[in-house]
């Protein structure tokens, strides 16, 4: 039961701040690096998120893409706020 909450709460602290909809392919890919590298991190989603980015090099290639996807999304989206 502890396992299946801890996975439950690691979708959810997955989600990088600022994105939108991520789908479950794009949670999948960061699930093992967010266990094994940002574990202690776990349920906090914004910790995670920073310690993910914080190690983009040591992720799997799968997680890096998307965290610069979503890193890409968040700084064009705040770019354009700024502007208007």
């Amino acid at each position: 039961m502890k396992i299946q909450i801890a996975i439950a709460l690691a979708f959810f602290a997955l989600i990088p701040v600022g994105a939108s909809a991520e789908t479950q392919d794009e949670q999948n890919a960061c699930m093992n690096d967010a266990f094994n590298v940002c574990g202690d991190a776990i349920p906090d989603r914004d910790r995670v998120a920073a310690c993910l980015a914080k190690n983009i090099k040591g992720i799997s290639p799968a997680c890096r893409t998307v965290m610069n996807r979503h890193s890409k999304g968040s700084a064009t989206s705040t770019k354009v706020s700024a502007r208007q």
